[in-house]
């Protein structure tokens, strides 16, 4: 069994909608896969028209030499591991639901927007909207894991109900915005307004600016901290923070209705 792998047979000039991947794994065999009708520009045509296609494992997919106009891979996605190689279009696991997505590349806009599950690794950057409200919805992240190698835009992680968000990078302007819960750490530098109407969640980062609003609690040795790096390092194969970085807790921000806590990693 080999992974199924796709890669563009010729240069594309319109947007071209790669959500039929996620439903790769209900076709009987590659040749109806193959065969499926999807829309480019305004023709159908067929799968094996647009893109050479190799391997047979029907929910293991790879992308190669990926580019900027393909939108909507991972949509909804489903126990399919997922590997793309290359720029990428907008809302990359969109709605995503269980399996794995990895990134080789960079991402437009709206990438995890509404995400219920699952895990997304982009080893590279994300635009705006990352992780935001999908059209006529007000949850943005209902669960999942996340992990940005590079730096995310602004306007992220809207309304972020549950699930882990690691961001190697930095983050832009008004992200975090009406959080719920959840955990987001962040290695990178913050964008202004950060965390507006914030209901509650867990925030650990390098950039002080965030701490000047909260209380700081005692110097108490958090253990859970441990277990939960320790479970990163397991995750991303690598340590997210160097064991001499010193840990300190801020709570009580001065807005009544924000009962979320923060985690200084410092020096």
């Amino acid at each position: 069994m080999k992974p199924l792998t796709l890669k563009l047979k010729q240069k594309i000039t319109y947007r071209i909608d790669m959500s039929f991947l996620s439903d790769a794994y209900k076709y009987k065999s590659i040749k109806h896969f193959m065969s499926k009708k999807i829309i480019y520009g305004n023709q159908e045509f067929k799968v094996s028209e647009l893109f050479s296609v190799t391997g047979n494992q029907l929910n293991n997919i790879v992308i190669k030499s990926a580019i900027p106009l393909m939108d909507n891979i991972g949509y909804k996605q489903q126990g399919i591991r997922m590997n793309v190689y290359g720029n990428i279009g907008y809302s990359f696991g969109k709605q995503m639901v269980s399996g794995s997505l990895v990134l080789h590349g960079n991402a437009l806009d709206y990438a995890a927007s509404g995400m219920k599950g699952g895990k997304i690794f982009i080893y590279g950057n994300a635009g705006d909207y990352f992780g935001a409200k999908p059209n006529a919805g007000n949850e943005g992240i209902l669960d999942g894991f996340i992990y940005v190698k590079g730096n995310v835009g602004n306007d992220s992680f809207q309304r972020v109900r549950r699930g882990n968000i690691i961001i190697d990078g930095n983050i832009g302007n008004d992200a975090c915005r009406e959080m719920i819960s959840g955990s987001i750490l962040i290695k990178g530098s913050i964008g202004n307004s950060f965390g507006i109407d914030i209901k509650r969640g867990s925030i650990f980062i390098k950039d002080r600016k965030l701490t000047r609003d909260y209380t700081q609690s005692n110097d108490a040795e958090y253990n859970f901290i441990k277990f939960y790096l320790t479970q990163l390092k397991s995750i991303l194969k690598k340590k997210i923070f160097l064991e001499k970085k010193k840990l300190k807790r801020y709570y009580g921000n001065k807005d009544k209705n924000n009962l979320s806590e923060i985690f200084l990693f410092t020096a």
